[in-house]
This record gives C-alpha cells, sequence and structure tokens, in this order.
C-alpha cells in the first residue's frame, strides 16, 4: 500500500500522483484543514487510518480505522467514528469515490471512536445500521458517559447531536448477509471477544476481513470481555482465509499471522501471570504495577491500557474453578 498525503490542488500533481500510484485515493475539501487519505486495500475497500488513541482536541478523535465497501449498488460503511466531524470527513471522502448511495452501516462495537460519528450517516431513512444484538443495551448503558468524555476531550459543545438512538440498530445474532450488487457482505456476531458485543465484517468477493478492534496492529489490546474466550476468538481467526484485512488500530501493512501471534502472545503472558498473582495471593493494587511489564516496550500505549487489561483479568479469573 502506498501513503501519501496531498497538501496541493495542483492539477499536474494529481495526474502525476493518479499515474504513479493507481490504488491510493484522496480526498480534499475546503473545509477539511488538510487531507483526508483512503487506503484501497482490496477493489472496493476503502479505509481511513486513524491515529493512535488516545483522542484529544488536536487529532479532533480522528483514532480509529473505519472504511466503507462499495457495491455495484450502494455502499457499506464500517464504523463511524468518534465525532460527527470524522463521520462527516468520512461520508465526504464516500461521495468523492462513488456517487452510489450509502444503505448500510455497521457498528462494530460500542466503544466511542467507532460509534458516536453515526448521526452523520442517517439522515437518509434507507440507511440501516447494523449491530451486535448486545450492542443497544452497552449503547444506552454508555452514552451518558461517552458524551461527557466528548465535551471533556474533543471540546464538542452540543453533545446531543452525537446521542445515539438505540433502537435504531438491527441486531445481528449468528451470521447475517448483505448484498451491495455484486458484492456480498457478511456479519458476524462474535460471543466475547474485545467486547461481549464485538462483530466483524467479511467482503466475500475480495477476501477482506474487518476485525474491528478484535485484532490490533502495534497497539496493546484492549480487554473489555473475557481473556479466555478472547483467545478463543483469536485461536479461529488465526485459521481463517484472510487475503486482505483492516484492523481497529494500527497499520495495515503487517502480515496477518503476526498480528494474530503477538496479540495471542500478550494474552497469555496476561493470563498465566495474573493466575500466578492470584494463587500468590498478591491484591490487585499490586498486580497491575507487576503483571505483565515485559510487555512494555512491544506496544504502543502500553501505559495506557495495559493497567486496565490487567484488571479486567484479575476480577474475572480470581473467581475462576
Amino acid at each position: 500500500m502506498i501513503s501519501i498525503h496531498l497538501k496541493s490542488t495542483s492539477i499536474l500533481k494529481i495526474l502525476l500522483v493518479y499515474l504513479m500510484a493507481g490504488r491510493l485515493v484522496f480526498a480534499h475539501d475546503m473545509h477539511e484543514p488538510s487531507s483526508y487519505e483512503l487506503q484501497e486495500v482490496a477493489a472496493g475497500n476503502f479505509v481511513h487510518v486513524g491515529l493512535f488513541p488516545p483522542h484529544s482536541a488536536d487529532n479532533r478523535g480522528d483514532i480509529a480505522n473505519i472504511g466503507f465497501i462499495v457495491g455495484d449498488k450502494c455502499v457499506a460503511v464500517i464504523d463511524a467514528g468518534s465525532s460527527l466531524h470524522v463521520g462527516l470527513a468520512l461520508k465526504r471522502a464516500i461521495h468523492r469515490v462513488t456517487s452510489l448511495p450509502i444503505c448500510a452501516v455497521i457498528i462494530t462495537h460500542v466503544h466511542p471512536d467507532h460509534l458516536l460519528g453515526l448521526n452523520a450517516f442517517i439522515q437518509d431513512d434507507s440507511v440501516i445500521v447494523y449491530g451486535h444484538h448486545r450492542l443497544p443495551k452497552q449503547i444506552r448503558t454508555r452514552s451518558k458517559f461517552y458524551l461527557q468524555a466528548l465535551e471533556q476531550y474533543l471540546g464538542v459543545s452540543n453533545t446531543d447531536d452525537h446521542a445515539v438512538d438505540a433502537t435504531l440498530i438491527t441486531p445481528v445474532d449468528g451470521l447475517l448477509s448483505i448484498d451491495l450488487g455484486n458484492r456480498l457482505v457478511e456479519i458476524k456476531s462474535w460471543d466475547y471477544a474485545h467486547t461481549d458485543h464485538d462483530v466483524s465484517v467479511s467482503d466475500v468477493k475480495t477476501g477482506t476481513f474487518w476485525a474491528g478492534d478484535i485484532v490490533f496492529s502495534k497497539h496493546i489490546p484492549i480487554l473489555d470481555s473475557n481473556i479466555r474466550q478472547y483467545d478463543e476468538v483469536l485461536e479461529e481467526l488465526q485459521n481463517l482465509d484472510v487475503k486482505h484485512y483492516v484492523v481497529g488500530h494500527g497499520p495495515l501493512d503487517r502480515p496477518w499471522h503476526i498480528l494474530l501471534r503477538e496479540q495471542r502472545g500478550y494474552l497469555g503472558v496476561l493470563l498465566k501471570e495474573v493466575r500466578a498473582a492470584i494463587k500468590n495471593d498478591v491484591s490487585l493494587m499490586d498486580a497491575v504495577n507487576t503483571v505483565g511489564w515485559s510487555e512494555r516496550d512491544k506496544w504502543h500505549n502500553f501505559e495506557l491500557y495495559h493497567r486496565r487489561n490487567v484488571t479486567t483479568s484479575y476480577t474475572d479469573l480470581e473467581w475462576e474453578d
């Protein structure tokens, strides 16, 4: 994949870039402070690669990998970003790539960097929003906190515009297929992985697997579920025939099997050392500062999320039979 920023609207430069990089798509808008970059990871599969978290006023919440799949009839959006600003930037980019209508938005899980830009896409009643069958409950449970954080960290003054109506979600329980026109897209709900309500998206035509935050690249995995079942899901993903992939955070140019091996390695260390800490009566307060710290230099944002992962694992495993 080629990664170039378009900083000039010079016709000559546009033509040169077009000729030299046929698989790169640029979307530039006078309302955007800089270029909005898309990568076409497989035919018809377009991704905007976000910055590494955490979100802030500086990055305007543009931290998740989000994108869309184009069929012959319509477009499916995969995740909407962390704010209306991010969602609208993606929507404008879609309209510059294709004139086809957006018919579906698929939310991979509830976390705000994937959810809170949703209202940018639902002005048209024909857009169907898909998500895990547990997603509506999670939206209702977490929305108030997420909207407060949006105001605190991104400086959004009118958070009511970002409030997501949980009744809009068309629930997915198992495997659901939607046809975008000569392009079948499969949405699969997972039981317990990154969260207890993840869905993945597969473009059957190109073998492209959109993992959401089930899989990370270089960014430390975030555990908001059950560590044992999360590892079982990752083991299953290792056996998939994935020709192209999109993960929720991080670069997309690394071998799929390496991502899975690294992530399972981290969870394996966490599982082993948390169990040992519990067995040896190490308190949770001490465990968060000792367990798994051999992994510190292997991941971006380790200190931001690792203690949370230890806490989630400890409180689950202390009740293990």
